[in-house]
């Protein structure tokens, strides 16, 4: 199991303490849904394909696309957790 230490600032730290109360919530709703009503749920929620946004930083404009392969060979959750350990550990 990897364990990962971040130090967050105060503004972070309340985003941060915001989304857990909602992921709580969210979790909380959805444990009093039957199994079907949890599907319907999650499909009218989840992201559409592909996930795209525009972000400006500095007066620049990003754009920014996400692209999902359905043949890969690495699990997502393994994916994140190599990313977060070369980006966190430089």
């Amino acid at each position: 199991m990897n364990i990962i230490k971040l130090e967050l600032t105060e503004q972070e730290a309340k985003i941060y303490d915001e989304v857990m109360e909602q992921i709580e919530k969210t979790a909380a709703f959805l444990v009093g849904l039957s199994h079907e009503e949890r599907l319907d749920w999650l499909r009218e929620h989840q992201y559409s394909l592909p996930i795209s946004f525009e972000r400006e930083v500095g007066g620049t404009v990003y754009a920014v696309n996400a692209h999902f392969s359905n043949d890969t060979a690495e699990p997502v959750e393994k994916k994140v957790i190599r990313i977060l350990n070369r980006n966190i550990a430089h």
